[in-house]
């Protein structure tokens, strides 16, 4: 896994900022299935698709990073303790 180099402050904005991301892409799927569903060219449809897919898919690979990286730090601590 790659080591993300933010602060602590700085990963849980990162978090909440993806997951606000992800709320608005879900929100807007509903205009993305109108949309869908109003264009006849079936390839413009798996584009539209693929573009949204790919754009969840993003943050929510990054929030993983994110969590995971949260993750380590505080099971290292308690380690300690």
């Amino acid at each position: 896994m790659q080591r993300v180099n933010l602060t602590d402050d700085e990963l849980w904005r990162a978090i909440a900022a993806n997951t606000d991301a992800v709320s608005d892409l879900l929100h807007q799927r509903v205009e993305l299935e109108v949309e869908i569903s109003d264009t006849t060219d079936p390839g413009a449809r798996t584009d539209l698709m693929s573009s949204y897919v790919g754009a969840v898919n993003k943050f929510e690979s990054e929030c993983r990073v994110y969590t995971a990286e949260i993750r380590r730090r505080y099971s290292r601590s308690r380690e300690v303790d």
